[in-house]
């Protein structure tokens, strides 16, 4: 506002130099404070004075529209804005906040805080006077992520209110979720290729994804020198891992000494580990012998079956972990040996460790990493890859051309496996070798499998639609990767129904 707008005229009045003359194309606002003191202030035009303005009513003009111009920049940010006084009792809440909440200012204006919402935080900032800020916030009941910034406004060292600000932030941040899902699902894909790579390499067979994902583990902490310990079920591929381990680290060049703790007698087993000097006892050899540690020596030694060892081994073990040093049968001196173990078992040592059965010390020195293979059983179709696999190889080996009856193969489908990829394995052999005719029909699988009475697992109506859906919420989950908002959507529920049988499932990330 210009004061050449507003002034009352003065027509060619001489410029008295003791009188203060301000230009007449200054701002109203631009004129200061020691220009206010008298009752007049005058203007002029090239030197000629020609109107004046009451001071009174240009520091009301000021007051007023620095108010208007305040509440102009207010309503028009992109930010919302409400303020309470020092009760919580609502003052001020601009255009933007209406747009975020979706409110109506005269809904709340005059209203308290407490009342419209008890738990807000901005009661939070009345009662301490402190600052709060939450980034990030996701609000249920609006569906969107706000950043929100909450201060207290003191006068005259007394707390008069407080003013918060929003920040919708939702655009922003399903951006940069989905920027991270992408980004997630490519570091997944990559992974995995990598690992059906690895796996090509060593012709390891399978696609579910909590057997891929302890094959990604595995890889990733074969260029370590840390102890491994390999858990499953007999027949389950414990020794296939292993090696994969060891092909996949620095030692892959050296040797990979494999060691069966359960075949070996227990009067045997420490000359077989340690070795032994020429005449040590009976039937020794005469120039002595090297053990598996000996013959490990820069390369990796695998503890197969370590539950099966003796307290007494246990102990002799632990002190190689410890010293790096074997001592032979025979012989006082020690020899250096720098070996990686890993060690496999399909029993639970923690519980033989509660019974006394296995060194709680050792079973921490071999468990630096903890490799778990799920059994055949809960490798989703897996066992449909090995039977191809199986029954390719032995077609090729016994010179037959077969295929599975539709009976049979559903027979093979249902069955539990208990015996894992061996028992399949033997299977399949089995049916091929007996089957003479095109296909192999449920009379040439093993008498065990035939007599499978499927119906006993078929369990009631409820258990039945609880494994369905169970299995069809898993399957989305792991297409995508995790992604809660697009498992939600390709299932038609919704998220806060999802989370709910996520947990009732127990499915999660980590399986």
């Amino acid at each position: 506002m210009r004061i050449k707008d507003i002034c009352k005229k003065i027509n060619n009045k001489k410029i008295d130099k003791k009188i203060p003359v301000l230009d007449i194309n200054t701002s109203l606002y631009d004129i200061s404070e020691e220009f206010l003191s008298r009752d007049i202030l005058y203007f002029s035009n090239n030197s000629e004075i020609i109107g004046y303005l009451r001071t009174d009513l240009i520091r009301y003009l000021q007051s007023i529209n620095l108010f208007q111009f305040k509440e102009d920049i207010l309503e028009n940010i992109s930010e919302g804005i409400i303020v309470t006084d020092a009760d919580g009792k609502i003052s001020y809440v601009n255009h933007q906040y209406s747009k975020i909440l979706s409110v109506k200012p005269s809904s709340i204006i005059g209203k308290n805080i407490k009342v419209i919402e008890k738990d807000a935080t901005i009661i939070q900032v009345l009662k301490t006077g402190k600052i709060i800020k939450n980034n990030n916030n996701y609000v249920k009941s609006l569906g969107k992520f706000l950043d929100v910034r909450i201060y207290p406004i003191y006068k005259d060292n007394r707390l008069a209110g407080a003013y918060s600000i929003f920040s919708d932030v939702t655009e922003i941040t399903q951006l940069n979720n989905e920027i991270s899902r992408v980004s997630k699902m490519a570091q997944d894909y990559n992974r995995q290729l990598y690992a059906e790579k690895k796996m090509k390499e060593l012709n390891i067979i399978g696609k579910s994804p909590n057997y891929i994902n302890v094959i990604l583990k595995a890889v990733n902490v074969a260029r370590t020198d840390a102890s491994v310990l390999v858990l499953g079920e007999n027949g389950s591929g414990k020794d296939v891992l292993c090696q994969l381990v060891h092909k996949n680290s620095l030692r892959k060049d050296k040797s990979f000494v494999s060691v069966n703790c359960s075949a070996i007698p227990e009067n045997l087993i420490e000359s077989e580990l340690f070795g032994y000097e020429g005449g040590s006892f009976t039937g020794s050899q005469k120039g002595g012998k090297l053990g598996k540690f000996e013959l490990a020596d820069k390369g990796t030694i695998f503890l197969d079956e370590i539950a099966d060892m003796s307290l007494t081994m246990q102990a002799k073990i632990l002190r190689v972990l410890e010293t790096g040093e074997i001592e032979k049968i025979g012989s006082q001196k020690k020899i250096k040996v720098d070996v990686r173990v890993i060690s496999a078992t399909n029993k639970n040592l923690e519980r033989m460790i509660e019974q006394g059965l296995f060194r709680e010390d050792l079973y921490y020195r071999l468990s630096v990493i903890v490799l778990e293979l799920p059994p055949l059983r809960k490798r989703n179709h897996d066992s449909i890859l090995f039977l191809n696999y199986f029954l390719t190889y032995y077609n090729e080996k016994y010179k037959k051309n077969l295929i599975f009856s539709n009976r049979a193969l559903n027979k093979i489908i249902a069955y539990d496996w208990p015996g894992n990829i061996r028992e399949l394995k033997n299977c399949i052999e089995h049916a091929v070798i007996l089957c003479n005719d095109k296909k192999i029909g449920i009379e040439h699988l093993p008498k065990k499998i035939q007599n499978e009475d499927l119906t006993s697992k078929v369990g009631t109506l409820e258990e039945i639609v609880n494994d369905a859906e169970k299995n069809a919420i898993k399957e989305c989950y792991d297409n995508f990767c995790g992604d809660v908002e697009k498992v939600a959507e390709k299932l038609s529920v919704s998220k806060r129904t999802l989370y709910r049988k996520l947990s009732k499932y127990k499915i999660n990330k980590n399986q």
